[in-house]
């Protein structure tokens, strides 16, 4: 008698499923050697099936009880009888505290309570999910893979019928958990999203030592830096002017309106040469750089430098 690797799980999870195949092997009259012969299987497979230690595949079961001449009903039951077995076995689903779908409030009872479904449905393998929900939309099986280990939820409701189908959750009672995913992923719409702009300028830019102005006070300079640098050596310094003055005039449009604030008649106006001198300035790539010249090679173009003024 083999023990289980987790605590406190019973040693013979598939007690019951075992009972149930010998009571129907014996009630069709089969030594184990003609129904190894019937179902073509192995006789150690027919052994581990019987001892109520191992789970036979699904389609052991299958041939099993066709090889007894027994009914749909007797091969749900079987199947049922792994499916808790299983469960038994993994040990996983007291740990997992999921609440009745009635009662899923929240991303995370959404996720314990999906993660539980697959649990009490024997934990399937994730690449016969699909297979298990014929008709239904197909669920990936890293997708499955996330759900239930509670990474993520279901991307569609299409695929969260999939998955409740492939766990046996009865279309009635499918409409809880349907109407909770729509609740909690609306809710999770209107949350504002988190601000990047100061991780971008960080990942783009790197500050340079501070330059004393003439009429006082300091000039912050920011170097384009990694992939950023390495695209704008590959322009003209004119392109990169006019891109940045395009941009630093959106935004500063966008951010003029959202204040209702105006902005100065400097900025109105669509001439790059108009950007003043201390807003951008330019460096070009030292003489002794590694850049490859010639007329595949143009000579590379200067970096630039955005200066934050503060008075």
């Amino acid at each position: 008698m083999t023990r289980s690797r987790h605590c406190g799980a019973p040693e013979r999870p598939f007690a019951h499923l075992a009972e149930h195949l010998l009571a129907l092997r014996r009630a069709a009259g089969l030594p184990q050697r003609a129904l190894v012969a019937a179902a073509n299987v192995s006789r150690g497979t027919v052994q581990r099936a019987e001892s109520g230690t191992a789970a036979p595949s699904p389609d052991v079961l299958d041939a099993y009880v066709r090889a007894c001449g027994g009914s749909p009903a007797d091969q749900t039951r079987a199947l049922l009888l792994r499916s808790r077995g299983r469960t038994a076995q993994r040990g996983r689903l007291r740990t997992l505290d999921a609440p009745a779908p009635a009662l899923i409030h929240t991303e995370d009872d959404l996720g314990a309570a999906l993660a539980a479904a697959y649990e009490r449905a024997g934990a399937p393998s994730l690449r016969e999910l699909s297979r298990l929900a014929p008709g239904r939309a197909p669920l990936p099986p890293t997708t499955a893979w996330r759900i239930v280990k509670r990474r993520k939820l279901p991307p569609t409701t299409a695929q969260l019928g999939t998955f409740l189908t492939a766990c046996g959750i009865r279309p009635a009672d499918q409409s809880l958990y349907i109407d909770a995913y729509h609740r909690i992923t609306a809710d999770r719409g209107t949350r504002p999203a988190p601000p990047r702009a100061r991780r971008t300028l960080r990942l783009l830019f790197r500050r340079v030592h501070p330059v004393p102005l003439s009429h006082g006070g300091t000039d912050d300079r920011y170097e384009l830096t990694g992939a950023a640098a390495a695209i704008a050596r590959q322009l003209p310094a004119s392109t990169l002017e006019d891109l940045l003055f395009t941009t630093l005039t959106h935004m500063a449009t966008r951010e003029a309106h959202r204040n209702g604030i105006a902005l100065p008649d400097l900025w109105l106006t669509d001439q790059a040469t108009d950007i003043p001198g201390d807003l951008i300035t330019t460096r070009h790539i030292p003489s002794g750089s590694s850049h490859r010249k010639g007329p595949d090679h143009p000579a590379p173009a200067p970096l630039i430098f955005v200066n934050a003024c503060q008075a």
